[in-house]
C-alpha cells in the first residue's frame, strides 16, 4: 500500500496547512504525526488546518484516539484547529474534531476553505488549489 502524500504550507503567519492526500494508515499517520509536532514546536503556531478533501482515511476510532494523544502536547499550545472535509471524510473529521474538543482544543470541522479560514481568523487563498490531484 502506498503512503499519502501530504502538501504542506503556511497560507498566512502562525497558520499551518496540511492536506491529506490519498489514503491513510494508523503507522503513516503517526509519522506524519511526528513531522507535524517537530513543524508546530520550530514555529510560531496559533492555527492548524487539516484538509481531508483528498484523503481516504482509514483509521478506527481507537486508533484516531491514539494519534490526537501522540500530538496533544503541541496541538494543544494552538489557539485552534480546523478540519476540512469532503462528503466522503465528513464523519472522520467531525470525529477527529471531537477528540480535539474533548482533549481541550478549540476545534471545528468545515466543509470549504473560506469558512475554516474564518474560524482561524486568517484571510488566504484556498491552500487545496496547489495540492489538488
Amino acid at each position: 500500500m502506498s503512503e499519502p502524500k501530504i502538501f504542506a504550507c503556511d497560507p498566512a503567519p502562525g497558520c499551518r496547512y496540511a492536506a491529506v492526500l490519498g489514503r491513510t494508515t494508523f503507522e503513516a499517520s503517526m509519522r506524519n504525526g511526528q513531522k507535524l509536532i517537530d513543524r508546530l514546536a520550530g514555529g510560531k503556531y496559533s492555527a492548524l488546518v487539516i484538509d481531508y478533501r483528498a484523503a481516504e482515511p482509514s483509521l478506527t476510532p481507537e486508533q484516531y484516539t491514539d494519534f490526537f494523544r501522540f500530538i496533544l502536547p503541541e496541538v494543544s499550545k494552538l489557539d485552534s484547529v480546523a478540519y476540512i472535509y469532503s462528503p466522503g471524510t465528513l464523519m472522520r473529521a467531525a470525529h477527529a474534531t471531537r477528540q480535539l474538543t474533548s482533549m481541550g482544543v478549540k476545534a471545528r470541522a468545515f466543509s470549504n476553505w473560506n469558512e475554516a479560514a474564518v474560524f482561524i481568523g486568517i484571510e488566504a487563498d484556498d491552500p487545496f488549489l496547489q495540492a489538488a490531484p
